[in-house]
């Protein structure tokens, strides 16, 4: 994979639009991979109290995008 860096003026919005493309064209396993990960790094900063309820509720979301 090619590395690339842009950079955008202050009040240019094609960034958005590059990040939608770039995330579109990620794969759900990748994309999983960095959701976990920034949940993780999130309760270990103590974002999350309560971890075990986040879990639970993530677990859920994961099964209902699943079975689509």
């Amino acid at each position: 994979m090619q590395k690339v860096i842009k950079k955008y003026k202050l009040n240019d919005n094609s960034q958005e639009i590059d990040d939608r493309l770039y995330w579109q064209n990620q794969s759900i396993e990748f994309k999983i991979e960095i959701l976990e990960s920034l949940r993780e790094d999130a309760i270990k900063l103590g974002l999350y109290p309560d971890q075990d309820e986040n879990q639970q509720r993530l677990r859920s979301v994961f099964r209902v995008i699943k079975q689509k």
